[in-house]
């Protein structure tokens, strides 16, 4: 083990976008700091690998829906380096369809991967937490969690439970010294999105007039809010969504 390190983040959908850049950012910002890559393949888990060496970053496979493999992979991560700190859940899927013909079966698996996948990460690091004396936790959102995307009911009821556990953590274990924090991104440049655009689903074009900024979000603005919500600069906030979305939310209610 590293020394130095004496806060490790765990990073769930961490080998590609979103979660990648702020394991990126967190690891270049903080010296102390470790980071857990949890995810079902490496990914671009590599890279980091090789610039931030295995002391400071290590990947994980795991499936986020299935808590008994979350509860090993915690205890694989707190073994490689302790304390579990920190919480980032970025694991998500996105199953579009005719609300009318929606198979159960895609039903399930979007809200599994969101809603229990986010809630069982929050018990096995936020156990760790309490047990050091507390911590930070980011859950990740979406602007479509308060509008009607058509074709994307399970997507949208699964990002709004996200945000309903989110406040619940944050009372419940504010006396733990433990913050939990949502971020909400508008549509950001992610594998995702890119798949979502070839499949015909997303009109990029479109979906960059619907922000006031006239871009789609970057990676790094979604890392750099959750990387400053992780941080002690922002202990006095807990049970937030903080709104990365260059405008979309204020131009939908206007």
């Amino acid at each position: 083990m590293n020394s130095r390190v004496d806060s490790v983040a765990v990073i769930t959908g961490g080998t590609s976008g979103i979660g990648w850049k702020t394991a990126e950012l967190l690891l270049e910002s903080r010296p102390d700091a470790a980071c857990a890559l949890v995810d079902v393949n490496e990914g671009q888990s590599g890279e980091l690998i090789e610039r931030f060496g295995q002391d400071r970053i290590r990947f994980v496979q795991s499936d986020v829906t299935d808590p008994a493999a979350v509860n090993a992979a915690a205890a694989e991560i707190e073994h490689w380096n302790q304390p579990i700190n920190m919480l980032v859940t970025c694991a998500g899927i996105h199953i579009v369809g005719d609300s009318f013909e929606y198979p159960s079966e895609h039903w399930r698996e979007v809200l599994s991967v969101h809603v229990n996948g986010t809630f069982f990460w929050c018990q096995a690091a936020g156990r760790a937490m309490r047990e050091a004396g507390g911590g930070a936790i980011v859950t990740v959102g979406s602007v479509a969690q308060d509008f009607g995307f058509p074709g994307r009911a399970a997507y949208t009821t699964s990002k709004a439970g996200i945000a309903g556990l989110t406040r619940v953590l944050a009372v419940e274990w504010a006396p733990a010294r433990i913050r939990v924090n949502q971020v909400i991104p508008g549509m950001v440049e992610t594998p995702m999105l890119q798949r979502t655009a070839a499949q015909g689903i997303v009109d990029l074009e479109a979906a960059t007039a619907e922000h006031p900024l006239g871009r789609l979000g970057a990676t790094g603005d979604l890392a750099e809010a959750i990387v400053f919500l992780l941080s002690e600069q922002a202990s006095f906030i807990t049970g937030a969504q903080v709104h990365v979305d260059g405008g979309f939310r204020a131009q939908r209610l206007a």
